[in-house]
C-alpha cells in the first residue's frame, strides 16, 4: 500500500481544484529571487536553500503553488510549451499541467498521483525554474539557480 503525504481534499463544487488547501508552506532564496512555495503535499517540496532573511531589498518575489492531484494517474509525458502573452503554460500528459503568470510571478500548477518526489526534485522544479527564467527577462540565469542547488548539500 502506497503512504500518501498528500492531504487529500473532495469537493464535489470544486471539480477544477481552484480551492484545495495549500497547508505545507516554505520560502527560499534563489539568487535574487525569494520563492514562497505552497503545496499540499510535503513530497513536492524542491531541495533549495530556505530564505533566512525577512526583509530584503532588490528581490523579486515569485509564488509557487503546487497542488498533488491524487485522482489523476500517469507518468510526465514530452512537455508541450504554449505561450500567450504573459502566461506561460505547460502540460506534460495527465501528470502534470502548469501556468506562470509573468506579470504577477505566480506559478500554478497541479501534479499527478504517480509522479515521485525523485522526479520531481531532480527534473520538474529545474524545468520549471529553466521557464520562470525564460518567461521573466534574460538578465535572470540559470546560474542562480544551479548555485542554490549546490548549497543544499553543504
Amino acid at each position: 500500500m502506497r503512504k500518501l503525504s498528500a492531504s487529500v481534499y473532495a469537493d464535489p463544487l470544486d471539480l477544477l481544484r481552484r480551492f484545495v488547501p495549500t497547508p505545507f508552506k516554505a520560502v527560499y532564496r534563489v539568487g535574487s529571487h525569494r520563492v514562497t512555495f505552497q503545496t499540499n503535499d510535503i513530497a513536492l517540496f524542491p531541495a533549495l536553500p530556505l530564505e533566512v532573511d525577512t526583509v530584503l531589498s532588490g528581490v523579486s518575489d515569485l509564488e509557487w503553488k503546487l497542488i498533488r492531484d491524487l485522482d489523476v494517474p500517469g507518468l510526465l509525458a514530452s512537455p508541450v510549451v504554449l505561450v500567450c502573452g504573459v502566461l506561460t503554460v505547460i502540460e506534460m500528459g495527465t501528470a502534470c499541467l502548469v501556468a506562470f503568470d509573468h506579470e504577477r510571478k505566480e506559478l500554478l500548477g497541479f501534479i499527478g498521483a504517480d509522479v515521485d518526489g525523485p522526479t520531481h526534485r531532480e527534473f520538474l522544479v529545474p524545468f520549471l525554474w529553466r521557464m520562470i527564467n525564460d518567461a521573466l527577462s534574460p538578465a535572470s540565469n540559470e546560474a542562480d539557480f544551479q548555485t542554490s542547488l549546490s548549497r543544499v548539500g553543504q
